[in-house]
């Protein structure tokens, strides 16, 4: 009968195709398996995120609130020329912010709050250094000033920040500091400051143009009081004493003289307006003040161009001293400079040009009026040549008088309205002590690290999971291999008192034991005679997989029923199964397909299970040829006329050939795999070599599962199948 096979059958068991799906339930299963993994990477991301909020330094926000001021007259221009126009500059809001990050307001700023001292941070550099190793720390370089305080004012600037609120003239000012004092006083500075700041450009502007009037009109008093001078000296020199009382020979002449010195005077006191006009532009023009030139009001698109070029440069300034000088936006805003330069350049070309124009033209008319009063004179020849001469000259001092009183009264008006003055913002409200710390927000981080420590941990499975080697799902391995599952048989761990091998009869109720029965059951019904002896071969890829324990059970489970059974370890470089230091020398299935020993020599009974096993015997240097393997079989069916049950087991397949001679001659086979571990392109490299030589692979035994995983012991029948077999043979009561 040794030599009667059991055909291979293709019997395929329906599997519910699962796959490595991430169904809800499949994820609940991958985190019960990886539970471990899962709580280890989501304490100690929640641990190590706990850490980090402690040590962050907390900082406080302190907000401020201006509002432009509404300045629409200019006090620059003459009385009656002020722009009426009440209109709104979009741009304003945004520019006004843009200044108050200037780098003179934060220089400013830190003059009179400076910053606080910052105490060294722990590294391993500074503990050496601490210890005295010279080569760690060599001499600091000698301290640079103004680097330094560059970097302080690079630092506050990151720390500040001024935000104009849409569609109105507030502006948000807002300082991050280390205390809550002191961000309020910060902020409150950085407007105090640029109020300062702006209020003495203002005053620097009015004070300029206030000095230049000043000193013209003090030539023009002088030139009227010289006037006066040389007409009295001439009347006294000439003895006209009753100059102003004789009749007129030439009434109507006189009259014309009379009017055409007063024309005269008006036009002399536009030509000396066109030349103080022209001064104030060269000025402006040959010191590059652009702010000076906002101050012409008589020229409006060359007003408009400097006002463009101010809030171009300080736009730049603000993007140099947040992202260096090599930022992309730089270099358009470079070009854009360039060309509101360039656009200046023309129109205070042009503007010099115009007044020019006006220049020649006063020019040319008080050339021309000069002229007809001297015709006018000469006509009034008849009349006394010193009282004419004398006339002309009280004429010259009244023309000197009125172009004087103007300039006084315009510098006048200078003077007042500077005194006028206010900055381009004012306070709305003053920045408010923080309570709290703006930053860290520790119940929105620790909520945030908790999040992040559940996603640790589930990638931390997920990753597990994916990375696994072995079969961790039943259905899985059912698919893969395409073969029954006879039984999954849990882990146990060593005891000190009791033996594994012993566990399904000192525990027959256990888990362990119902599975290894329903192994047993299902051999017998695969069997082709149930009541045939059999010989059947325990096997699996690798060695520590459970497989000689699986071989013991299934006999001394069998042996509990009242059969004959047997085994035989077949792993002669490593004998395992039922066998211990007082019986490891002696002989067993090498020697008696070596001829060196009999069958009844070879038998033993194991003292602790009291089954009979053969040993592996002396390990064998040649392999099997065909000899041993017609004593192989002899021995079988010599052992199936005593036994009813014959269990082999084999050597790891991945390691030794044996199991595939021991296949040809038994029945059955089993292949055991271990939970988790045995990679799956083992299993199916070593199911594939057997099915080549023809060896009948029964089924698979999980073995080592972990006691606590729902997925390997939910029921060996998938969902539809239970549904079918309720259809067809009806719900149990």
């Amino acid at each position: 009968m040794a030599n009667d096979r059991i055909p291979s059958f293709d019997y395929v068991p329906y599997v519910e195709p699962t796959g490595r799906s991430f169904s809800p339930r499949q994820i609940f299963r991958i985190w019960r398996r990886h539970l471990r993994i899962s709580l280890v990477f989501f304490i100690a991301t929640l641990i190590l995120g706990m850490a980090v909020i402690l040590m962050l330094k907390p900082t406080y926000t302190a907000t401020a609130v201006v509002a432009i001021s509404l300045q629409n007259a200019d006090p620059l221009a003459p009385s009656g020329q002020q722009s009426a126009d009440g209109s709104e500059d979009d741009d304003l809001p945004a520019t006004e912010a843009a200044m108050m990050m200037s780098r003179d307001v934060a220089a400013s700023v830190l003059a009179q709050i400076p910053p606080e001292a910052q105490a060294p941070g722990f590294t391993i550099k500074n503990l050496l250094c601490r210890t005295k190793i010279a080569a760690l720390c060599p001499a600091p370089p000698p301290l640079n000033l103004e680097a330094k305080q560059q970097a302080e004012i690079d630092a506050f600037l990151n720390k500040l920040t001024v935000l104009p609120v849409l569609h109105s003239r507030i502006i948000n000012v807002s300082v991050t500091a280390s205390s809550g004092d002191r961000a309020a006083l910060l902020a409150d500075a950085v407007v105090s400051n640029f109020q300062r700041i702006s209020l003495g450009q203002q005053t620097g502007n009015v004070n300029s143009v206030a000095s230049w009037l000043d000193t013209r009109t003090a030539e023009l008093q002088q030139r009227w009081l010289d006037a006066v001078h040389t007409a009295d000296a001439f009347s006294v020199s000439h003895n006209l004493t009753n100059a102003d009382d004789g009749a007129q020979p030439n009434p109507l002449v006189d009259t014309q003289i009379s009017d055409m010195a007063a024309s005269l005077g008006a036009a002399q006191a536009q030509l000396a307006a066109a030349q103080a006009r022209a001064a104030s532009l060269r000025d402006a023009a040959a010191h590059g003040d652009t702010s000076a030139l906002v101050s012409l009001p008589d020229q409006p698109i060359l007003v408009a161009a400097a006002n463009t070029l101010i809030e171009l440069q300080s736009e730049r300034d603000q993007m140099a001293s947040e992202f260096g000088p090599n930022y992309p936006k730089i270099r358009a805003l470079d070009q854009q400079i360039a060309a509101t330069r360039s656009t200046l350049d023309e129109q205070k070309s042009g503007a010099l040009d115009s007044i020019g124009e006006s220049l020649v033209a006063a020019q040319t008319q008080v050339a021309q009026l000069t002229d007809y009063l001297n015709q006018l004179r000469a006509q009034a020849a008849g009349q006394s040549a010193q009282q004419a001469e004398y006339r002309s000259l009280s004429e010259e001092a009244v023309n000197a008088q009125t172009i004087y009183q103007t300039f006084l009264e315009h510098s006048n008006e200078v003077v007042d309205r500077a005194a006028l003055l206010e900055p381009p913002v004012v306070l709305v409200s003053h920045a408010g002590v923080p309570l709290q710390a703006t930053f860290p927000n520790k119940p929105k981080l620790a909520l945030a690290v908790f999040v992040l420590a559940l996603v640790s941990g589930i990638a931390a499975t997920l990753i597990a999971d994916y990375l696994s080697v072995g079969f961790e799902e039943a259905d899985d391995l059912r698919a893969a291999v395409q073969l029954p599952l006879l039984a999954t048989l849990p882990f146990i761990g060593a005891a000190s008192t009791v033996s594994i091998a012993r566990h399904v009869l000192d525990a027959p109720f256990s888990r362990t034991s119902e599975a290894v029965r329903g192994l047993a059951s299902k051999l017998a019904l695969l069997a082709a005679d149930a009541t045939a002896p059999r010989a059947v071969l325990v096997v699996s890829a690798g060695a520590v997989e459970g497989k000689s324990t699986v071989a013991a059970w299934l006999a001394m489970t069998v042996r509990q029923g009242g059969q004959a059974v047997i085994v035989i370890d077949g792993d002669h470089r490593r004998a395992a199964v039922m066998q211990d230091a007082s019986t490891a020398s002696k002989r067993g299935l090498t020697d008696l397909l070596s001829g060196g020993a009999t069958a009844s020599e070879i038998i033993q009974t194991d003292p602790l299970t009291k089954i009979d096993f053969i040993a592996a015997g002396h390990a064998m240097t040649s392999p099997f040829g065909a000899e041993e393997i017609a004593q192989l079989r002899e021995l079988i069916a010599n052992l199936r006329k005593s036994y009813q049950l014959i269990v082999i087991d084999s050597p790891p397949l991945l390691a030794m050939t044996d199991g595939l001679v021991y296949g040809s001659v038994v029945d059955q086979t089993v292949f055991v795999c271990r939970w988790q571990l045995t990679s799956r392109n083992a299993v199916t490299a070593c199911l594939d070599r057997l099915r080549v030589f023809g060896v009948s692979v029964s089924g698979i035994v999980i073995s080592m599962v972990d006691q606590k995983s729902a997925s390997a012991f939910d029921g060996e029948y998938s969902k539809r199948e239970m549904k079918l077999i309720n259809r067809f043979y009806g719900s149990p009561r």
